[in-house]
């Protein structure tokens, strides 16, 4: 028996600094401890190699890559129940629930929650593993979900409610169903009408609607006015504008529409008051967004406040 005593093991470039053991031949850790390669989550290697493993520091698990995806290595299978809920879609997925059906997702700062799941590439992008969060979901959860109903001046209030174009009651929050914007005389200055609730961790999304638009005065639609520090911080930016517009947020209140803010619908999907629809995605931020401090939003909104609103009668969310 030989002993090698080294520090620093290198290999050599001509062999891509690899260092190899040959067929037949094994490497054992008898007495002695050997130390897996730590990652964060969002700093794990770029390239790696089918059957690379290490630790995600991130969520204390072992990883190990299968040539699509990081695999949790047993025990973890987040997403699998509420006291071991998945951060997201994605996460879901890549913790090995490759079985469309159910799985769990915390939404930050509100809890763990058993969303409907689609584990294939479900819009064809190369991304497998999405959660349903649609009208039926939010309305069902709506007391667990944080979310804010904000209007000013007065006259623009809005509302979970797609009974009544004035009233304020949310006598429809159970079925996840609103209307921004209330039918009423603007009484002047500048005004913002936003509904918006928080949503997992996301990288991608795909979302669906059908509006209705009414008022006794015609609702005026156009591309409109993104001030993203007026949305973000519920500030009335502009005095009876238009665009009845939905974006989702990244949590991030430093950022600025281009990097975090996805238009799902741009305000001027129609003109004056009809039935109108929309069907958009997936769209991607690069890279996964939302926090515990800072979580993702869907905000539906207007600026639009001289007697008219929308009616949001049904929506979904596809995250990834």
């Amino acid at each position: 028996m030989s002993t090698l005593s080294v520090h620093n093991l290198q290999g050599i470039a001509t062999y891509n600094n690899q260092i190899e053991i040959p067929a037949g031949h094994e490497l054992h850790c008898t007495s002695g401890r050997y130390r897996l390669p730590n990652y964060a989550q969002g700093s794990r290697p770029a390239n790696p190699y089918v059957g690379e493993l290490i630790l995600n520091t991130d969520t204390a698990s072992l990883e190990v890559w299968t040539g699509d995806r990081w695999a949790n290595c047993g025990g973890g299978n987040r997403g699998g129940s509420s006291s071991n809920p998945a951060f997201s879609g994605k996460d879901a997925y890549e913790q090995g629930n490759q079985t469309s059906g159910t799985v769990w997702v915390t939404i930050p700062g509100s809890g763990a929650f058993e969303f409907d799941y689609d584990a294939t590439d479900r819009f064809g992008t190369g991304d497998n593993g999405w959660i349903k969060y649609d009208a039926a979901f939010f309305g069902a959860n709506n007391s667990a979900i944080a979310h804010t109903e904000y209007g000013t001046p007065s006259t623009i209030i809005p509302a979970w409610n797609s009974n009544s174009d004035t009233s304020t009651n949310n006598d429809t929050i159970g079925q996840g169903t609103h209307r921004i914007g209330r039918n009423q005389t603007h009484s002047g200055g500048n005004s913002l009408s936003t509904i918006r609730c928080s949503l997992p961790k996301m990288t991608k999304c795909h979302y669906q609607a059908s509006y209705v638009s009414g008022g006794f005065h015609t609702a005026d639609f156009c591309a409109f006015t993104q001030n993203f520090s007026g949305i973000v911080n519920n500030s009335p930016y502009q005095n009876n504008g238009c665009g009845y517009w939905a974006v989702i947020f990244d949590g991030n209140t430093s950022g600025n529409f281009s990097s975090n803010m996805l238009i799902i619908d741009p305000g001027n999907l129609t003109s004056g008051n009809n039935s109108h629809s929309q069907n958009i995605g997936p769209l991607s931020f690069g890279t996964e967004r939302g926090s515990s401090s800072a979580p993702c939003q869907v905000i539906w909104g207007t600026t639009d406040a001289y007697g008219e609103y929308r009616y949001t009668n049904a929506w979904t969310l596809w995250l990834h």
